[in-house]
């Protein structure tokens, strides 16, 4: 199928965009593996597996996944049947956030989803068929850039966010946890991770957790995750720093320390690797006094 980029996400007054019908991974096209932006990914035809947070799952027709700011995500395609998707991807300061019915936001969604680890919802026939014609919608906006063409873009985001949120919460089995499909070991060491963030974890202290050689370790957590050992570290700790920077009042050494890196110059490097700016200037500019 043709594949359709829209440039709109490099302007910073409207950051959002939109890929339609891709039949490789839309997360292919991205640098990193999480960002501030929010993402809902819908599947139309293909197999594949999708690596969010530390849930894996299968991917097929019907499929949308809701992919929250500051979440590790990518998509592993079947060599033989890839995925065909779409994507939009767009900032959350674009999203309405006056809220007339305090039941209901726009943004719960994904606070939900964060919240239960289900970060996959499977649209029934006629709920692809409405999803599909929406996207359509999308593209016959981005592509004429008529007047009013990104205030039309948003209307339609805003609708399939609405019923995405009606659809999971009508959907009672939609609000379990997602389903592992890896391997036993892979599984007790993501949990390992999570809960030891502050501590050494390196390849050789991992692979003997697992009981496996440092080499098949390594080669299986790339395999399943699609992410090598240190850019996933360093990408959750970078996760967590920038959620006690924002949160907490604890000073930037203790936060470095909590997170597990060894040296403060350590934790500058990294940080700004992944934001762009120190983790000093990302506290002033991003907390909500």
């Amino acid at each position: 199928m043709k594949k359709i980029h829209n440039t709109l996400n490099h302007d910073l007054l409207f950051p959002f965009s939109f890929v339609y019908q891709d039949t490789k991974s839309p997360q292919n096209e991205l640098s990193d593996h999480m960002h501030d932006h929010y993402e809902i990914v819908y599947v139309y035809n293909g197999k594949g597996t999708f690596f969010i947070g530390d849930v894996f799952y299968d991917m097929q027709q019907g499929d949308v996944f809701l992919i929250p700011n500051n979440t590790i995500h990518r998509a592993l395609p079947n060599k033989d049947d890839p995925v065909t998707s779409t994507i939009i991807f767009f900032s959350p300061t674009l999203i309405y956030k006056d809220m007339v019915d305090d039941s209901f936001s726009y943004l719960h969604l994904f606070d939900l989803t964060k919240k239960s680890k289900n970060y996959k919802i499977s649209l029934p026939q006629k709920k692809q068929v409405k999803m599909e014609e929406q996207l359509e919608l999308i593209l016959q906006e981005t592509t004429s850039r008529s007047m009013g063409s990104r205030h039309a873009c948003l209307l339609i985001v805003h609708q399939i966010i609405l019923d995405l949120y009606r659809t999971r919460i009508n959907g009672k089995q939609d609000l379990s946890e997602g389903k592992n499909y890896s391997s036993e070991w892979m599984k007790d060491i993501l949990i390992y991770i999570n809960e030891h963030m502050d501590e050494p974890l390196t390849l050789t202290i991992l692979a003997q957790k697992a009981l496996v050689s440092p080499a098949h370790f390594s080669r299986v957590f790339k395999e399943t995750t699609g992410i090598g050992l240190v850019v996933y570290l360093n990408t959750k700790r970078i996760i967590k720093a920038k959620e006690l920077l924002l949160e907490t009042n604890l000073t930037i050494a203790h936060i470095a320390e909590i997170c597990g890196f060894e040296s403060m110059p350590q934790f500058y490097r990294t940080f700004k690797k992944y934001n762009e700016k120190t983790p000093a200037t990302f506290r002033k500019e991003n907390r909500i006094r």
